[in-house]
């Protein structure tokens, strides 16, 4: 009899255990399939400022002014991947699929994949990353055949 209680015990602890990690599994899977809501991403108008900010050296109290009013027809702006070796494609701002090659940049200043905006401004292109708001790459002056592609 005190077999049976000790037997019983065992597989309780078995299958709670089990129970367990299949909740927690699937916890896991369905808040990592939501979109996340706490790291926000940068819209182009933010890409602009950021590029106002670290190129042409406004200060903050300038920025602070401009309203996304005063910043429209003053850019253009697509959401890419860079890739490490300055590959640019085209990208979905929303699932990150890849789109068609747009051309070829500078190699991205920390290297890796990056996901941003290609913000283009006085015939100049930028490349702003859009979750940690830094410049993917230097940049660089537009190419002929590459505007053309658009």
């Amino acid at each position: 009899m005190k077999l049976d209680i000790a037997r019983n015990k065992v597989i309780f602890i078995v299958l709670l255990s089990i129970g367990f990690t299949l909740a927690m599994y699937w916890v896991l899977s369905y808040s990592l399939s939501q979109p996340n809501s706490i790291s926000g991403k940068l819209i182009p108008e933010e890409a602009y400022i950021i590029i106002l900010h670290d190129v042409y050296n406004q200060s903050l109290d300038q920025l602070n002014e401009i309203t996304f009013a005063d910043l429209e027809g003053k850019f253009t702006s697509q959401y890419v991947m860079v890739k490490a070796d300055g590959t640019i494609y085209q990208a979905d701002q929303d699932t990150h699929e890849i789109g068609k090659l747009l051309g070829n940049a500078v190699e991205p200043l920390t290297g890796g994949i990056h996901y941003g905006w290609e913000i283009t401004a006085n015939n100049t292109k930028y490349y702003i990353d859009s979750s940690s708001g830094q410049m993917i790459a230097p940049p660089e002056k537009s190419i002929k055949n590459q505007s053309s592609n658009r």
